[in-house]
């Protein structure tokens, strides 16, 4: 199926849970709080005329909480009933209490109702106040992806985002998507691994996986330049000052391809990875900064990155193999997601980025 055709409310619905939790304030009683909950359940069960029921009388016990109002137009959206919850969420988007999130549902209610001109118009709206919300440029970038046979409008969003909050996860999943849609199989890795990291037990996490193993493929088989270095190590130096990010990282793992000789397999591309980090570090690092291949080493220095690299591929490509492997390894692979739990990676704003033309 095309990406590009999934539906907002699927689009919504893995951006946006309900906000229950954060509706319990230190004074609500113990009623709504089991009203708040027992919505939620009913939610996650897709009774959805039950968790309106509930929502609406959590909102009765408590009428100023706009956390029970995004909830309750929530509810209205997934039951398709999109003028009930155009009703609920608008003069919440209206007020000045309105955060991103607030935004994010209006749209997604328009979009969902044929009416994409106006849900341009309020998420710009929600832009112009929260100019850093990555969640806000996401949700753009979904809309755009509906109108354009192109990726280049709706990437340029996803790319915005990532760049005033590298720490929403979305953006990346979009991004990674898109670009190995239209061959950028370098930055899909970049991109796919933070996802990958950022958001690590999600169901879209496995399609991350994936398409992070597909991307490694390409960019095994991508024709290059089959012209020799220069002859002494100055000439070679300024050959490779020469470079773009995504040169540099194809000429990296050229230099390293006999590592993948016998075969694509995880073990090959995990030993392919590791004298990547160390050709990287001696010639790119300082000129293009990029937070995962800084992960990466420190996964490497700490002596968990095989562990690491059968984390990313290992179940991808060889479900049963994995399996065996982590038995086999029980207590490394143990000590490995202690260390990741403890040290999870965190994106840079400062990393090098995609240069769109």
């Amino acid at each position: 199926m095309n990406w590009k055709k999934i539906i907002t409310g699927i689009a919504l619905v893995t951006c946006f849970m309900p906000d229950g939790v954060k509706a319990q304030a230190a004074g609500d009683s113990p009623e709504l709080l089991q009203i708040i909950k027992s919505a939620g359940n009913f939610l996650d069960k897709g009774d959805y005329e039950q968790a309106i029921s509930m929502y609406k009388q959590a909102i009765r016990m408590s009428p100023d909480n706009i956390a029970l109002r995004k909830d309750l137009a929530y509810a209205y959206f997934l039951k398709r009933d999109f003028a009930q919850a155009r009703e609920i969420i608008t003069p919440v988007v209206s007020s000045s209490m309105a955060d991103a999130q607030c935004y994010q549902i209006a749209a997604a209610i328009e979009q969902a109702d044929g009416k994409n001109s106006k849900a341009k118009k309020i998420v710009n709206s929600g832009l112009e106040k929260f100019p850093k919300e990555g969640v806000l440029y996401n949700t753009k970038g979904n809309i755009l992806s509906t109108e354009s046979k192109s990726n280049k409008a709706p990437l340029k969003e996803w790319i915005n985002g990532i760049a005033v909050e590298p720490n929403y996860p979305t953006n990346y999943y979009n991004a990674a998507k898109a670009l190995f849609q239209d061959g950028n199989y370098v930055w899909c890795i970049i991109y796919a691994e933070k996802f990958i990291n950022l958001e690590a037990q999600s169901p879209k996490t496995v399609d991350m996986r994936k398409i992070l193993f597909e991307a490694y493929k390409k960019v095994f088989t991508t024709q290059t330049d089959e012209a020799i270095p220069a002859f002494n190590k100055n000439a070679q130096q300024n050959q490779q000052s020469k470079l773009s990010f995504e040169e540099a990282f194809q000429e990296t793992i050229n230099a390293n391809i006999s590592a993948i000789s016998d075969g694509f397999n995880t073990d090959n591309i995990s030993m392919l990875r590791t004298r990547f980090l160390i050709y990287w570090h001696n010639r790119f690092e300082q000129r293009f900064p990029q937070s995962i291949i800084s992960y990466q080493s420190r996964l490497m220095k700490s002596g968990f990155y095989p562990a690491y690299n059968q984390w990313l591929f290992g179940a991808i490509e060889n479900s049963q193999e994995f399996s065996a492997w982590v038995s086999q390894f029980k207590a490394e692979y143990q000590k490995f997601e202690l260390w990741r739990q403890s040290n999870p990676y965190v994106p840079s704003m400062g990393d090098a980025v995609i240069n769109l033309k």
